[in-house]
């Protein structure tokens, strides 16, 4: 009986990271769409898609093998999920990440209903690649260790 509740934290883990890969999914639709016009002019457009895709493919067979290599294989996918965001964030800022934190802040002080001079959709959005940080956070941690019983 003191076993059952770990089986379902295990359990647990497993399903957390099915939804996560799930997510993936959804972020691939998202970024399809907001990728469109760039996909044919630069090749750096390619790499959220591709890892999503990617982390769809491979996470899928991951799952299937969760008790054997398939948690370790998950956590490595979301780890390089973190390096994609950041690499996407570099790329949305021209390599001025500093400058585009700066532009983030200096909305608020722009009057409702203005644009402050910079015309929508002149610039691909700064922080939006962050998702990937957070959804890699996320897998990390769901996929760094069994939970050790405290018998």
């Amino acid at each position: 009986m003191c076993f059952f509740p770990f089986t379902l934290a295990a359990d647990r883990e497993q399903r957390l990271a099915a939804f996560l890969v799930g997510g993936a999914a959804f972020l691939l639709l998202e970024l399809r769409f907001e990728h469109r016009e760039v996909l044919g002019e630069m090749w750096r457009s390619w790499i959220p898609l591709v890892y999503c895709g990617s982390t769809l493919l491979a996470g899928g067979f991951a799952l299937r093998r969760w008790h054997t290599w398939g948690r370790r294989a998950l956590g490595a996918l979301f780890a390089l999920g973190i390096a994609v965001g950041v690499a996407g964030v570099w790329f949305h800022t021209g390599g001025h990440v500093l400058g585009g934190i700066r532009d983030l802040l200096a909305a608020w002080r722009v009057p409702l209903g203005q644009d402050g001079g910079i015309k929508m959709g002149s610039r691909p959005p700064a922080l939006a690649p962050l998702a990937f940080c957070g959804l890699g956070t996320l897998g990390l941690m769901v996929c760094a260790g069994k939970r050790r019983s405290t018998d």
